[in-house]
């Protein structure tokens, strides 16, 4: 897991170094639904963001076995499953194309591949050989190609792609150093260890990286924690948190931040610290990306928090590529014992 997360700047640059993805594949569309599960939904909730700032049509992720009402022939639907196996996905694609949607699947094999082949879906090959967490990069640079070529996203995307992957890189050589007395993500995983993490990401820019980062703490680190987003706690979740807080000194909170945050967010979170008794204190860590696009500082943060939850796992000594528990649930799903 180390390794694959050491290495996931290159997973961008392999993907992105390939044969231009032929537009001619795909039919004009008016909006865009992407369909996955766990890891495999992680790249449509980043791409989503950035779609936002820069697309051109809307852009919506679903986890489920099924579709929204307005997805018709008019709506591409990226069907994102690593395994191929992924039922939720599976299901999900079915019914899009009843609807007569333009699909396009994104996997390293399986029952996905093997759909695409009968209904003469387009698809984007992921290498295998990764858990579906592991295999981040890949996915990112495969959603990127393929709206690039659907003019969904401006061309220059793909540059900013590139070079924040070797921004990442640089970053992960410096956190993969164990020995450094400047190791970021190992400090804060020292932190946690024994806590309860309570991940705030904010609207618009770090949400999908605080759904990402409590999937890693799960799965990687076998922590359980919580997440929500800025603005919306600050209309409910705030009570509660202040209580939980006062009550439960095991309690840690995580701002996930982007400098371009509007600067009222940035006052809520700091407003938000000092009335939940926590502000400067030991249970409040601020985590952001660096770089000049909002690209940039999501690849960063990617991988400062993929460390931390790989720190995480080696001060609690749970090996962070185990999920029994998950493969477990897979197989019992599947009919087995």
């Amino acid at each position: 897991m180390g390794e694959a997360i050491a290495k996931c700047h290159l997973q961008i640059h392999t993907t992105l170094a390939l044969p231009e993805w032929d537009p001619q594949q795909l039919r004009p569309f008016s909006r865009v639904l992407y369909l996955g599960m766990g890891g495999s939904a992680t790249g449509g909730d980043m791409v989503r963001l950035w779609s936002e700032q820069r697309g051109r049509v809307p852009m919506a992720v679903t986890r489920d076995y099924r579709i929204p009402g307005w997805v018709d022939s008019q709506t591409l639907v990226l069907a994102a499953s690593y395994s191929g196996n992924t039922e939720e996905t599976l299901g999900a694609a079915a019914m899009a194309e009843e609807r007569g949607s333009q699909l396009v699947a994104l996997t390293s094999g399986g029952q996905l591949a093997q759909m695409a082949k009968t209904h003469s879906w387009p698809v984007h090959t992921i290498p295998a050989g990764y858990q579906p967490r592991a295999a981040i990069g890949y996915s990112l640079a495969a959603i990127c190609r393929v709206l690039v070529a659907g003019d969904m996203l401006p061309r220059k995307l793909l540059d900013d792609l590139d070079d924040a992957a070797t921004l990442m890189g640089t970053q992960a050589g410096n956190h993969a150093d164990a020995t450094s007395g400047q190791n970021r993500p190992l400090e804060v995983a020292k932190r946690l260890a024994g806590k309860l993490p309570i991940i705030y990401g904010v609207s618009g820019s770090t949400e999908g990286l605080a759904v990402r980062f409590r999937a890693q703490l799960a799965e990687n680190s076998n922590v359980f924690a919580v997440h929500h987003l800025l603005p919306e706690m600050n209309h409910n979740e705030i009570v509660g948190l202040a209580d939980r807080l006062a009550a439960d000194p095991h309690a840690v909170v995580i701002w996930l931040m982007d400098e371009d945050d509007h600067e009222r967010i940035h006052l809520r979170q700091q407003l938000t610290a000092e009335l939940c008794g926590i502000d400067g204190s030991d249970r409040e860590i601020i985590l952001s990306g660096t770089g000049p696009t909002l690209i940039h500082r999501n690849l960063t943060l990617l991988n400062l928090t993929d460390w931390i939850s790989y720190y995480l796992a080696l001060e609690r000594q749970v090996d962070p590529t185990a999920i029994e528990i998950l493969l477990q649930l897979k197989t019992r799903l599947a009919g087995g014992e």
